[in-house]
């Protein structure tokens, strides 16, 4: 069963904020049997927004909007689908207690303009919002459903699981769209391909290839009645992929970098220092944002000038002989991390975010070192030099890819 996704906001179009929500739900859907055809941005603009959502409604069984359920004047979803639905906008009194009731929780005055929020049309129910003021639609009419969602993200993954869902699964049966993504680490594109030829193409269960910042990912895609079936049809194909690429694969499905390198060291027993020059405490973050992470992460040390990484531990002769964006420096600072926080494992990561050059380094070098009783290795990188924030996360993907490969030697 397919559908399309809108997104509206001509700050979207603009480039002031990045439209995660479409791919957010382009993820979900087709284990609710949902497949995505189509995703498309559209502006404030009431004749372009009711001219894309008209052709969704016509060609999809479903469609899923993303915004515009605010109280302001470009806040047109409502608008546009009782246009497209050919009804009138009426005030209901249960949506209107709703929002009435998160402002009294607040102790403050609703305003005039949020009344606009308790609207609906003969064809649509509320989907209540626990996390906003702005309340969800359900529109349903001639077999067709538009599901109207709120902009902001948080908002959208509230309303998701607690409302959504339950409807959507009660609706679309006998139609599942299960996907299983195994993801490699070491291996370009090209190579990739070259292994899995025998398993890539149209044919089903679907295989492809994909380039990501934490390496190159190949997904499954089967199409069954049921989610056994499609269980069924992946299992063969996923046995066969992990025998092709065996001690390349370091995660699965929505397994980060962070997690898998957390589970690792659950897994071993084992603690981990970090210190970080560029990326100026990403790494760490990354780490601390996976729930239980005291039990193996030690802490972080922030080195961002010769003088702390000297302090830190670090040979000032080793800085003076190879320049501190150096892999002996990664390496040292992985290993005085290591000793000076008491760690199994010690990170270092020292390089260039750009965007001007360093001790003739161009921006978007990095070194990466990784320590542990055994002794200590380290990398080379050059990263895309235009983007100093992208050539920080880089590193930081990068570095607990490179813990991945390590932990064995440990």
């Amino acid at each position: 069963m397919y559908t399309e996704i809108i997104a509206s906001g001509t700050e979207l179009l603009m480039g002031e904020i990045q439209d995660t929500n479409s791919s957010w739900l382009a993820s979900r859907l087709p284990a609710l049997g949902l497949e995505v055809r189509r995703a498309t941005l559209v502006g404030d603009d009431m004749e372009q927004y009711t001219e894309v959502l008209e052709r969704s409604w016509k060609l999809n069984p479903f469609t899923f909007t993303t915004g515009g359920l605010g109280p302001t004047r470009d806040d047109m979803t409502r608008e546009a689908i009782a246009q497209v639905l050919g009804e009138e906008l009426y005030i209901d009194n249960n949506q209107l207690a709703d929002v009435k009731g998160i402002f009294d929780s607040r102790g403050v005055e609703m305003p005039s303009h949020n009344l606009k929020q308790a609207s609906l049309i003969p064809s649509a129910s509320g989907i209540r919002n626990r996390m906003g003021t702005a309340p969800g639609w359900w529109a349903e009419k001639d077999g067709h459903v538009i599901v109207a969602l709120p902009g902001p993200p948080r908002e959208l993954a509230g309303i998701w699981e607690q409302e959504v869902v339950p409807r959507l699964k009660e609706r679309v049966k006998g139609n599942v769209v299960l996907t299983r993504t195994i993801k490699t680490i070491g291996l370009s594109e090209a190579l990739v391909d070259e292994m899995a030829a025998a398993v890539l193409g149209p044919k089903e269960p679907y295989v492809g290839t994909y380039a990501r910042p934490d390496g190159i990912h190949l997904r499954i895609i089967a199409r069954a009645a049921t989610r056994a079936e499609a269980q069924i049809l992946i299992a063969p194909v996923d046995l066969q992929l992990r025998d092709i690429f065996q001690g390349s694969i370091w995660g699965v499905d929505d397994e980060t970098p962070q997690e898998r390198a957390g589970t690792l060291l659950r897994e071993s027993g084992l603690t981990l220092a970090t210190m970080e020059s560029c990326t100026g405490g990403m790494l760490a973050d990354a780490i601390t944002n996976v729930p239980g992470s005291s039990t193996y992460y030690r802490g972080g040390i922030i080195s961002y000038t010769n003088e702390l990484k000297i302090e830190s531990g670090v040979a000032a002769e080793l800085i003076e002989k190879h320049g501190a964006v150096s892999s002996q420096v990664a390496e040292a600072m992985a290993e005085a991390v290591r000793q000076r926080l008491g760690a199994d494992v010690g990170v270092g990561i020292t390089g260039v975010a750009g965007p001007e050059e360093l001790e003739g380094n161009p921006p978007g070098t990095v070194y990466i070192g990784v320590a542990h009783s055994g002794g200590q290795e380290s990398s080379a990188h050059r990263f895309p030099a235009n983007d100093r924030g992208l050539v920080k996360r880089r590193a930081v993907t990068t570095a607990l890819l490179l813990l991945h490969k390590t932990m064995d030697a440990v």
